[in-house]
């Protein structure tokens, strides 16, 4: 963002605006973590602009589900190639995405002076532009997935109710919490077929959190019920009021904030290591 726009924006009244940061993850593949990114994101264009960052560095696959295909990639950005303008897709009104090159983990060498210059000028712009950002987490808990999970205002874990991916959602409170001592967490049921089995799978890896550490907390934001018809491209309505009904938890009042200092000077000092 150039002065003139910070000097616009500070004499609006809204100069360094507070945007809420969520991450979605989960641990396990398959699990619905992509998806659930893209009925949120889709629905919070509604009310503003939304900025989704694929943050799956080896193989992000945000830009297929969304169809889309971007022109440029991060790659390009942090490489000098391109400016944030150019590797920011539309997605469609108020709706975009920023995505890494496919089968490239370029991003995970950077220099750490490097990565905190670019990266600030990215926190300038999506302040300046957006009112939501949301991070598509990959796979696994990779240590950069571990640091985003634990620094964003509101980490969503995104699992199914089967024990596999109740013990992978586990596992990755567990560790961001051994690593970085978040303790609050935020959860999604993806293919629910009653809202019991929803209730049933929050409350198990709550108890199961709690007796790891009695502070961790598992708050349970709403399910997306069991549909057939999404793996033939179709989303009926119901799923988008299901998406509405999560984000209105999920950002309901004050977030749990737990984290000190900028979240993009977290993320620079992973860099390099």
């Amino acid at each position: 963002m150039d002065r003139e726009k910070q000097l616009a924006l500070f004499e609006k009244g809204v100069g360094y605006k507070k945007i809420p940061y969520i991450a979605v993850g989960g641990g396990k593949g398959g699990v619905g973590k992509t998806f659930v990114t893209y009925l949120l994101a889709k629905r919070l264009s509604k009310r503003g602009r939304v900025l989704v960052l694929d943050a799956d560095m080896g193989l992000p696959d945000f830009y297929i589900l969304s169809g889309v295909k971007p022109y440029r990639y991060l790659e390009d950005y942090f490489e000098g190639r391109a400016t944030l303008d150019e590797i920011t897709t539309e997605v469609e009104k108020n709706f975009h995405l920023i995505s890494p090159r496919s089968g490239n983990d370029y991003l995970l060498s950077l220099d750490p002076k490097k990565a905190q210059e670019l990266l600030n000028k990215l926190d300038e712009f999506i302040v300046g532009s957006y009112d939501y950002f949301l991070i598509d987490l990959g796979a696994g808990i990779h240590k950069i997935n571990q640091l985003i999970f634990a620094s964003v205002d509101y980490p969503l874990l995104v699992l199914n109710p089967n024990i596999m991916s109740i013990i992978d959602a586990y596992g990755v409170v567990k560790t961001v919490f051994q690593n970085y001592r978040r303790t609050y967490f935020y959860a999604v049921v993806n293919q629910v077929r009653e809202k019991r089995e929803y209730q049933k799978t929050v409350g198990v890896l709550d108890k199961s959190a709690k007796s790891f550490h009695k502070n961790i907390h598992i708050e349970g934001v709403g399910f997306i019920p069991y549909t057939p018809s999404v793996a033939q491209g179709e989303i009926p309505k119901k799923l988008y009021e299901r998406a509405d009904e999560i984000l209105s938890n999920l950002l309901k009042g004050e977030y749990k904030k737990e984290t000190k200092g900028g979240f993009w000077s977290k993320i620079a000092s992973f860099f390099g290591r």
